[in-house]
C-alpha cells in the first residue's frame, strides 16, 4: 500500500528537532541574499528583504532569518507549532500561517523562498502548481533555496514528487543555477533506516521581472 505523506507524525518529528543547528542551506541562501543586497542600489526604508519559508517545523531556520535582517513569511501545516511560532513572533518579525502546501495559497513576494526537505512532501498533482507560485513570488534577482528528494529515495513509493534528474532540469528553466548537490546514501531517518536520495540547490530569478525594465 502507497504510504501517505500526511500520515507521518511531522508533530513528533518538529518537537525533536529543538537544540539542533541553523541548516546550511539556510545559512548560505541568506549569505546569497545579504550579499546581493550589499551590492544594490535598493536603500528605500520601506524596502525590508522579505523572506518566506514553506515547512517551517519549529522555527529554527525563520529565527536565523529574523535575526539576519528578514521579515519572514513561514507556512506550516502542523498545527503542533503555532504556539512556539507565536512566541517568536512577539519579539521576531515573523508571521506564521498554518497551512496545508498543496492547497493553493498566496505566497507573498519575496528575496529569498526557503523550503528544507518540505516540498517533496507535496503531492504530484499539487506541485506544479505550487512550484509556480514560489517562482512567481520571487522579486527580480531573488534566491530560490530548497532541497527536493530524488526518484531512487525510499520515499519514492509515497505520494509525495520525487524526481529524475531531468525532472529537476525542467524545473530549473530560465533560472540561474547557483549550487546544486544531488547526494545518494544509505543513512537514517527519524523513522529509522533509509535510501537517500536528494537535490540540494540554491538558484536565483531574474533580474527583472517580465514586462519590466
Amino acid at each position: 500500500m502507497q504510504q501517505r505523506s500526511a500520515d507521518r507524525d511531522f508533530a513528533a518529528y518538529n518537537e525533536a528537532q529543538e537544540g539542533r543547528p541553523v541548516r546550511p542551506l539556510a545559512v548560505r541562501a541568506a549569505q546569497v541574499v545579504l550579499e546581493e543586497r550589499g551590492r544594490s542600489l535598493r536603500t528605500t526604508s520601506d524596502d525590508r528583504l522579505v523572506a518566506v519559508e514553506l515547512g517551517s517545523g519549529a522555527g529554527i531556520e525563520a529565527r536565523h532569518l529574523a535575526d539576519s535582517g528578514f521579515r519572514v513569511h513561514t507556512f506550516d501545516a502542523d498545527v503542533s507549532v503555532e504556539a512556539g511560532m507565536a512566541g517568536m513572533a512577539r519579539t521576531l518579525d515573523i508571521i506564521h500561517t498554518t497551512t496545508d502546501l498543496a492547497v493553493p495559497f498566496p505566497v507573498p513576494p519575496a528575496d529569498l523562498v526557503l523550503s528544507c526537505a518540505t516540498l517533496s512532501f507535496v503531492p504530484r498533482a499539487a506541485f506544479p502548481q505550487l512550484w509556480g507560485a514560489v517562482r512567481s513570488a520571487l522579486r527580480p534577482h531573488g534566491v530560490l533555496a530548497v532541497d527536493l528528494f530524488g526518484d531512487r529515495d525510499d520515499w519514492a513509493g509515497t505520494d509525495g514528487t520525487f524526481l529524475t534528474r531531468a525532472d529537476l532540469e525542467e524545473l530549473l528553466t530560465g533560472l540561474e543555477v547557483l549550487a546544486l548537490d544531488e547526494e545518494e546514501h544509505d543513512g537514517r531517518s527519524f523513522a529509522g533506516p533509509k535510501h537517500w536520495h536528494t537535490y540540494r540547490l540554491i538558484v536565483r530569478g531574474p533580474r527583472h521581472i517580465a514586462g519590466t525594465v
